[in-house]
């Protein structure tokens, strides 16, 4: 017997992003659904039903393919507080831009299907109480109905969205609950982490669907990205400052952890296994890119033992980190990030490309070799080690330049930011290809534990008789100002 859950948008409209605050999901995941579904549950009996919908297989999306995306761009008041100020209506506080994306579907109703879910009867009446209780799905601006049955009933405007296998023609890639993913949810809430930090993904497809292969992307060894930014209205440090700022981020992590340093935080660690990256993002990579830093980053290893992971999140995120004392000059104010920003640079996904991965991959900040080597040297042949070295796979191409290959980005940290005791190499820029997409982020090279070698994914075509990209159906994009 098939568990269904039809959705009424009751305003016909989907507010919801993908991940890029510019780009619309659509059709909706069903790991949306199922954090609106435990947002509302208030009984043991409807946390032990979510427990049972978790286990089941991923679920179709019934939907029409039909849409326009809507994009509109305006300001929203902050909590920060300033001396000068930058609302209008509230004075002291200050203003960030956002942008927001919404789909108009031709059907403003759809239905997420198990098709052979067979609930036992009490799930089934515990789920069809919490999702009355939904108000909404995506943004609070996206308020729905949902209703619980046994009985799909297909529409003629519905296109079906099948969930597929990797390695097999898919036209979406959608959030999808998983075995333990309440409790994985759980964890994030109480380390102050977004639910995006534990959310996995599949393919879907849809019928007649192009023959395309899609590439599973090799995971990088870094999961999680804790971003802070540099609070709007001031003057954010120049990207020649990075080892000064991601320097004084490590002690100040170490510090507020107090004795016992994690050697995974501390970098005295076993060999082979990674430990707490520390970064600068700077603003780079497009056509009116200054290479400032808009804010700083911790960077998790996939391979973090949990208690560590623990300490991180109490030392940063529960007792917040706010501002960064360098020891000389103002002192930085910064703002945590829990939700993917609206600016690029301060997005994790800019730097993880976590969907798709990347083959190319483009320095943003420049990286340090990490071993001498004798003139005339094959400098390409050095970076492919290092970048082994530094847990991705071997690339099949480098290219190598002592000036950014990128805009924005520096040539060299500034004279007097490396840190004292640091062995310092050549400082070189690079382009890497690899076989297979990559999710990063990416870091390689000496220092990279501190920012050094921070590369950003690069669009490219699809290699030879293979197509990388997923298609999309065609949208019609109506932009508003508010």
């Amino acid at each position: 017997m098939p568990l269904v859950m039809n959705v009424r948008l009751l305003n016909g409209r989907y507010d919801a992003s993908d991940g890029w605050r510019e780009h619309v999901e659509w059709p909706p995941a069903p790991s949306r659904l199922f954090c609106a579904l435990v947002a509302s549950a208030l009984t043991e009996e409807e946390r032990r039903a979510l427990m049972w919908l978790e286990q089941q297989a991923p679920p179709q999306v019934w939907a029409s393919r039909e849409h326009t995306r809507v994009r509109s761009d305006g300001y929203a008041v902050t909590n920060t507080t300033s001396g000068k100020g930058g609302s209008q209506s509230l004075p002291g506080r200050t203003t960030a831009p956002r942008t927001r994306v919404a789909a108009l579907p031709k059907a403003d109703e759809f239905a997420f299907v198990w098709p052979e879910a067979d609930p036992p009867g009490q799930v089934e009446k515990a789920l069809a109480d919490l999702a009355w209780k939904v108000p909404y799905l995506g943004r609070s601006t996206s308020t729905v109905a949902i209703r619980v049955h046994t009985s799909p009933t297909r529409r003629s405007e519905w296109t079906t969205y099948t969930p597929v296998s990797l390695g097999t023609p898919a036209t979406r890639e959608l959030g999808v609950p998983y075995p333990g993913y309440l409790d994985a949810l759980n964890r994030a809430y109480e380390q102050g982490s977004s639910a995006w930090d534990v959310r996995r993904t599949i393919g879907y497809t849809t019928p007649n669907t192009p023959r395309t292969t899609v590439e599973a992307p090799v995971r990088g060894p870094f999961g999680p990205m804790l971003v802070f930014a540099f609070d709007e209205g001031t003057v954010r440090p120049s990207s020649g400052e990075l080892l000064t700022f991601t320097d004084k981020l490590r002690d100040t992590l170490m510090s507020r952890i107090g004795d016992n340093i994690p050697g995974q935080v501390s970098g005295h660690t076993d060999l082979g296994r990674h430990h707490v990256a520390f970064l600068g993002l700077p603003d780079v990579g497009h056509r009116h890119a200054h290479g400032s830093l808009l804010g700083l980053a911790v960077a998790l290893p996939t391979d973090l033992d949990p208690e560590v992971s623990q300490a991180v999140y109490q030392a940063l995120v529960h007792n917040r980190l706010t501002h960064l004392n360098r020891g000389y000059g103002p002192i930085s104010a910064l703002t945590y990030q829990p939700e993917p920003s609206s600016r690029r640079t301060l997005n994790p996904a800019r730097w993880t490309a976590p969907a798709r991965g990347s083959r190319v991959w483009v320095s943003a900040t420049p990286m340090m070799l990490d071993r001498f080597v004798r003139p005339n040297t094959d400098l390409a042949a050095v970076i492919a080690r290092s970048v082994v070295t530094a847990g991705y796979p071997s690339p099949i191409h480098v290219e190598v330049s002592q000036a950014p290959m990128t805009r924005g980005a520096m040539q060299r940290p500034r004279r007097g930011t490396y840190p004292s005791g640091r062995t310092r190499r050549w400082v070189l820029h690079a382009r890497i290809e690899f076989t297979e997409p990559v999710t990063g982020p990416v870091l390689v090279g000496s220092m990279r534990y501190l920012g050094l070698g921070l590369f950003e994914p690069w669009p490219t075509a699809p290699l030879r008789g293979t197509t990388a990209e997923h298609g999309r159906e065609r949208e019609e994009v109506v932009d508003a100002v508010r």
